[in-house]
């Protein structure tokens, strides 16, 4: 009754009250109902603005945090930066650079830099109306300021072209030339910076000292195709090679950069229009060593995991916003925005495990000797990939293709070699672009003319050394520190986000002293690559005259005892050097100048191994 009473209210008693015949004209009844529509529509429009404000704010939540974190980190690294040291409680060690330079140690051989993987800084030469006054702007390697201000812009104008694997229609990013662009990575965060310095110490500047910047983001071939790097490189190494009495280089080459620069060993001596067509010899006539520092040169198994799930510490937002995947929608959208730009990246595949169960051990057998381990969850994990427990993987098409995966998922683990079947259902356009450019198997017989393509140039399993037998190749890296070497993943069912059905199962952990910890197994190495993949070559693969190294070309595998950072003041200390900081360690530096300044690898006292990378190249049974 009250409702009804309303209700004649409302019709009755307010018309007379607007109008004195009681009644509202015509013209006045048609502009009335004229509001009400535009109020309906204003409602509706409103209401559609509102909602896709929302949906952008769950991705933009993402990257807001991410930037948050980095500008926290970075105030803090400038703020420990400019205290002296001995307000911290220690004092200040003198460099490398400063004892050698009073020592007598002074500049002789010039010095080639060859960053590796994420490590140089990218600029933007042409965007999208979102990136208008960008030009020239560093997109990566700086503050990542844009992460705050534009991400969907800014993850646009990161990523390639699916099918092409080059750039984007109406998008130019190019690597940021000089030392300037891997000296440091984001304020704060050091990288070459103190091998720069120190070199300086001893005499180096410009005239002496280069840094071969490209676009790490291609795949090596297509360095040459778009920006002629490699061309560039050899134009430098002879120019530098002339100018400074004609001494030869001595190059230095940092984790995927050890790979890329051995495609450039093939490439130069290689006849065009595929080679640069300087012919055999030239390797040996100006380049005097190659001081290779944590090199991936068999692989990196967290390249595994980051296609798969986008999950592995390779990735960006793994290292930088862990926290933010604790969160189960948004943490998810970070990942699938990240992936979907990481799967452009040809070089991502480069990085996977080369020489399949020949290195990295099958079902049966591991290098590492995991004998204590929970078969349930671990059958595979030992064999450098991951477990799975379910039928259904994302593919590139946003479809969910139970059928045609089923046979493959069956198999709960995957070893180095069968991981590439379940990589080309769930990446199938980035393993088609990495199939014309990427090879990880074990060659029979090098002799075959197959092997002179450039797929095979950047596997030091399927190609040769040049003939240079005065040059010198060394294996710098880091020991002590526990590295990624598997996952196991686990099924992740969730009806707001589809696109990533799998993630690590940071709840799978072993017993105490076990490998395994949240989901990941860890092996020895400097945080980055393990000792396999960064030693075996130097220690017997290319050791004396094999197969891979016919000239005898000399190595040296020598090897650092590192100490895991304890807390922020831990890393100022000389034994540190974990993943890319392994080149601000004290004595990789003095071993760097030593050999720049003229010393051979005796010299330096040859061989110096800390783990067991030789009894464990002794397993690998490879024909050498």
């Amino acid at each position: 009754m009250v409702s009804i009473s309303k209700l004649k209210k409302f019709y009755l008693v307010e018309p007379l009250k607007s109008s004195s015949l009681g009644f509202h004209s015509f013209e006045e009844t048609k502009k009335c109902e004229s509001i009400v529509i535009n109020e309906v529509e204003g409602k509706r429009q409103k209401k559609h603005r509102k909602k896709q404000c929302k949906d952008w704010r769950c991705i933009d939540y993402c990257f807001w945090m991410i930037g948050y974190m980095c500008t926290t980190w970075w105030l803090l690294s400038l703020l420990y930066g400019c205290l002296p040291a001995m307000l911290l409680g220690f004092e200040a060690p003198v460099s490398p650079g400063v004892r050698l330079s009073r020592e007598g140690v002074t500049a002789l051989h010039p010095v080639v830099l060859v960053p590796g993987i994420v490590t140089g800084g990218l600029e933007l030469w042409e965007g999208r109306s979102c990136a208008e006054g960008l030009f020239r702007k560093r997109l990566w390697g700086d503050s990542f300021a844009q992460i705050l201000k534009r991400p969907l812009c800014w993850l646009e104008h990161l990523s390639l072209h699916d099918e092409t694997g080059l750039d984007p229609p109406g998008i130019r990013v190019r690597a940021v030339p000089g030392l300037v662009a891997a000296d440091n990575f984001a304020s704060g965060y050091l990288l070459w910076a103190d091998l720069i310095e120190n070199l300086a110490r001893i005499g180096y500047e410009g005239k002496n000292l280069f840094m071969a910047a490209y676009d790490w983001r291609l795949s090596f071939q297509n360095t040459e195709i778009r920006d002629q790097a490699l061309s560039r490189l050899k134009s430098h190494i002879e120019l530098m090679f002339v100018t400074n009495g004609y001494k030869k280089v001595v190059v230095v080459p940092q984790s995927m950069g050890a790979i890329y620069f051995l495609h450039f060993l093939k490439w130069v001596e290689t006849p065009p229009p595929m080679g640069g067509g300087s012919g055999p010899g030239w390797c040996d006539k100006y380049i005097k060593a190659i001081m290779n520092v944590s090199p991936a040169f068999l692989g990196d198994p967290r390249a595994v995991s980051n296609i798969f799930s986008t999950e592995s510490s390779v990735g960006f937002v793994r290292t930088v916003a862990s926290g933010i995947l604790n969160f189960d929608y948004i943490g998810r959208q970070t990942l699938e925005h990240a992936m979907r730009v990481c799967r452009t990246w040809d070089s991502i595949i480069s990085l996977m495990p080369k020489g399949g169960e020949t290195i990295w051990g099958g079902l049966d057998w591991c290098l590492e000797d995991w004998n204590n381990y929970d078969q349930e969850i671990s059958w595979g994990s030992n064999s450098a990939t991951f477990n799975l427990s379910y039928e259904a993987v994302w593919i590139d098409c946003d479809e969910m293709s139970r059928e045609s995966i089923q046979k493959i998922s069956k198999k709960r683990a995957y070893t180095a070699r069968t991981v590439f079947d379940i990589l080309n259902f769930v990446a199938p356009k980035m393993m088609k672009r990495a199939e014309a450019h990427f090879s990880h198997g074990i060659a029979e017989n090098l002799e075959d003319p197959k092997y002179a393509h450039y797929r095979y140039w950047s596997n030091p399993l399927e190609t040769k050394l040049p003939d240079a037998p005065d040059m010198e190749i060394y294996c710098l890296y880091g020991v002590g520190i526990p590295t990624e070497r598997s996952h196991v993943h686990k099924f992740y069912p969730s009806e707001k986000d589809k696109s990533i059905p799998f993630q690590i199962d940071s709840s799978a952990d072993g017993e105490e002293g076990s490998w395994l910890h949240n989901g990941v197994y860890f092996v020895d190495g400097d945080e980055s690559v393990p000792i396999v993949s960064s030693g075996f070559m130097c220690a017997k693969g290319w050791h004396g005259r094999t197969r891979f190294n016919p000239s005898g070309t000399a190595t040296y595998t020598i090897e650092y005892q590192l100490k895991q950072p304890g807390g922020l003041i831990d890393r100022r200390g000389l034994e540190n050097g974990a993943s890319s900081n392994i080149m601000g360690n004290a004595a990789l530096i003095e071993d760097v100048l030593l050999v720049a300044a003229g010393a051979t690898g005796v010299d330096i006292g040859g061989d110096r191994i800390f783990s067991d990378i030789m009894r464990m190249s002794e397993r690998i049974n490879l024909r050498l």
